[in-house]
């Protein structure tokens, strides 16, 4: 399975950029680090690196996954369960993150699963990871999605700088999907409802954001989403967003954001018109939103594109008058002067 590549970067004061975390494929060995599954017998395919099983209520199980140290060196790695959950760009994340479930889901794999928090890898040699599932005593129609992250607890010096003085190191995170099933073979409908439009930001910029909830317990895949913000009762578009191409992991939360792009929010009543589509089916949403003053001011203020107003300053135009004044007055004198000698 590919996984999105993550990026954290932080100066010290010793100029050395500090560890970067990094989500990628389970089978990459660049790091010193190898991370697969061991398929058990209730695997639903075995043509795929990832768990996909077929359970029972109230069934215990124990899977395990193989963590290789290719390097010289002994490795301890930190694990964790989670989730799988849908991001603000329309990608499934299977690693921890602060993205959420919706309360449809019908279990939360981070709380049915037990694990060590770390491990060490001898140099050169291998160690099996055991995590344990306990299942609840009931069924669903779906899947319910979550991943086993694997993430190295020391940074790995990846490239340096001499002239500069600039090292920087990295470390990686390895996520393995788990899949879980009760029902061989089913049929689940897609589900998708627009909770609410608020506004918000991503990443100090300001954006309109419109909570969209997958209560399905399946993938929404090749999903777009076609919107646009009016004032109510107006047909002038004010912001518009196209995006395609995206995923929503199931019983999840998707937070599908319009960026106002340097913009500062007004405060005032909206309306978000919206037409999401996936691989199987169509929804169209409308739906009424109201933006404060206080919220706009405080928006508005942690934006980092906005170049603030610092409001006008009236002295300016008392020191332009009293210049513009006094040389009035004294060129108004100077030919006085002239007219008297003639």
């Amino acid at each position: 399975m590919n996984f999105k590549k993550i990026g954290l970067m932080l100066a010290v004061t010793a100029i050395t950029m500090a560890p970067l975390l990094s989500t990628v494929n389970a089978e990459d060995n660049s790091v010193g680090l190898r991370v697969s599954a061991v398929l058990p017998e209730n695997q639903r395919s075995n043509d795929i690196s990832y768990f996909d099983l077929l359970v029972k209520p109230k069934d215990q199980q124990t899977l395990v996954v193989n963590v290789v140290n290719t390097t010289n060196k002994p490795q301890t790695v930190n694990t964790a369960v989670s989730a799988a959950t849908t991001n603000v760009n329309g990608v499934v994340e299977y690693a921890p993150s602060k993205n959420k479930l919706d309360q449809s889901a019908p279990i939360d794999m981070a709380k049915i699963a037990t694990l060590p928090k770390s491990i060490e890898i001898p140099a050169n040699s291998s160690k099996k990871l055991e995590v344990k599932l306990t299942i609840p005593d009931k069924n669903w129609d779906g899947v319910v999605a979550g991943g086993i992250t694997v993430t190295q607890a020391e940074a790995t010096q990846s490239s340096s700088n001499k002239k500069t003085g600039v090292t920087i190191r990295n470390r990686y995170a390895y996520a393995i999907g788990v899949l879980l099933q009760t029902k061989q073979d089913s049929t689940v409908t897609e589900k998708l409802n627009l909770a609410k439009v608020t506004a918000g930001q991503i990443d100090a910029r300001n954006a309109i954001i419109s909570e969209l909830h997958n209560t399905s317990e399946t993938y929404l895949k090749k999903v777009s989403v076609t919107s646009k913000v009016t004032r109510v009762n107006s047909s002038k578009v004010l912001y518009e967003a196209k995006k395609s191409d995206m995923k929503v992991a199931p019983s999840s939360i998707f937070n599908y954001p319009i960026n106002l792009k340097g913009h500062a929010f007004k405060a005032g009543r909206y309306t978000m018109d919206m037409t999401v589509k996936s691989e199987k089916s169509t929804w169209h949403f409308k739906k009424n939103f109201t933006i404060t003053t206080k919220e706009a001011n405080d928006l508005n203020a942690k934006d980092i594109t906005i170049v603030h107003d610092e409001g006008f300053n009236w002295w300016w135009i008392v020191l332009i008058v009293a210049i513009i004044l006094a040389l009035g007055a004294y060129i108004w004198k100077r030919r006085r002067n002239q007219t008297n000698k003639n």
